[in-house]
């Protein structure tokens, strides 16, 4: 009897120390709860403007890359090519000589509908004639009526003309003067007389340069300037054309009755005249009188006279003479005009005023 109690009561000790499970705990199993997670809207697709195109472009070295930004901007919606990055790729692809390609895009622009300027045509002119294709010249002048849709002003005709006289393309010159006269009806302003006539000295023909020159003081719109005198004086100091340094003052003397003030350029023209045929006497009285008119001259003209003094045996008492002359007329020379001096001076054997230069030279 007692041992079934205490049996009994050793069950429910046992029972009663187990921990409680619920019934729930069996039927639904205990999920983790879900990741918050943040849902990021979707990006779109940066749009690649004008400037930011024409910034990537310039900054890229390889042409053939530069090339293919500018064909990939294109195919975004709503992207037009423009002006401005026409002329960024085919400046680019000058640059490098890429010029078929540079041709492919001019055949492309033909069907642009975008407004282009004459100025992206002058700048390959230059790109043309530093390469030595001096045909392509003349034939991007002809590509800017097409292309522009506007003839080509008196700027890309003085340009076209410049490039050829100084490349001394003469056929070539001669057939853009004449489809300038068939086409274009020309009527040269001062700007285009001045190339024509720096050509004909170019050429050594002045005759032409001064029929020129009539020319243009028949004109209504045109008249001769600085630049057509210094041309023209250019022209006749030139070595070889002993006996026209004559001409050339008449020339300044009739610059001071027209009020065309000579320049520093001009100067250095006639001194280079006057020092090529020995009068150098003659150079240092202008280069005094016209610095006594106010008229401003530069390193370069006393060095001129200098030159020439010092190229001649026998004066060297004459060249140093000049130098201290030039030094009152208020030029500080230079230690290399100073140096040629003290050469010369040695090289006549006089020792004497070589010491004393250098005893002033130390002591300026």
């Amino acid at each position: 009897m007692n041992s079934a109690r205490v049996v009994t009561c050793h069950k429910h000790r046992s029972f009663s120390s187990l921990p409680w499970i619920s019934p729930l705990h069996f039927l639904t199993p205990k999920l983790d709860p879900p990741p918050k997670t943040l849902l990021e809207p979707r990006r779109k697709p940066k749009f690649i403007s004008h400037e930011t195109a024409i910034n990537l472009i310039k900054h890229e070295r390889d042409p053939q890359h530069a090339l293919e930004i500018f064909n990939m901007v294109v195919e975004q919606k709503g992207f037009n090519h423009n002006h401005a990055t026409y002329s960024t790729i085919i400046d680019k692809l000058a640059r490098a000589k890429k010029f078929q390609a540079v041709d492919a895009l001019l055949r492309q622009m033909m069907y642009e509908t975008c407004k282009f300027h004459e100025s992206l045509f002058l700048n390959l002119m230059k790109y043309f004639a530093k390469s030595s294709v001096y045909e392509r010249v003349v034939e991007m002048f002809n590509k800017i009526q097409p292309i522009v849709r506007e003839k080509p002003s008196l700027k890309a005709i003085s340009t076209c003309l410049n490039l050829l006289v100084e490349s001394k393309q003469v056929d070539l010159l001669r057939g853009f003067l004449l489809d300038l006269k068939k086409g274009y009806m020309l009527k040269p302003n001062t700007c285009i007389f001045n190339i024509l006539i720096k050509y004909h000295c170019k050429s050594g023909d002045l005759e032409s340069a001064f029929a020129v020159v009539e020319e243009m003081k028949k004109s209504s719109i045109s008249y001769p300037n600085l630049i057509t005198y210094s041309t023209l004086m250019d022209g006749l100091c030139q070595r070889g054309r002993f006996g026209r340094i004559d001409e050339a003052m008449v020339l300044l003397e009739e610059m001071k009755e027209t009020k065309c003030k000579a320049d520093v350029v001009t100067v250095n023209v006639l001194l280079r005249g006057f020092c090529g045929e020995g009068r150098t006497e003659e150079a240092l009285g202008m280069l005094n009188r016209l610095s006594s008119e106010g008229i401003y001259l530069n390193k370069a003209s006393y060095r001129i006279v200098l030159n020439s003094l010092c190229q001649k045996a026998g004066m060297a008492d004459d060249a140093v003479v000049a130098l201290y002359g030039l030094a009152e007329m208020g030029f500080k020379p230079e230690p290399d005009s100073w140096a040629l001096l003290v050469e010369f001076v040695c090289r006549e054997r006089k020792l004497l005023l070589g010491f004393e230069l250098l005893d002033e030279l130390t002591a300026n």
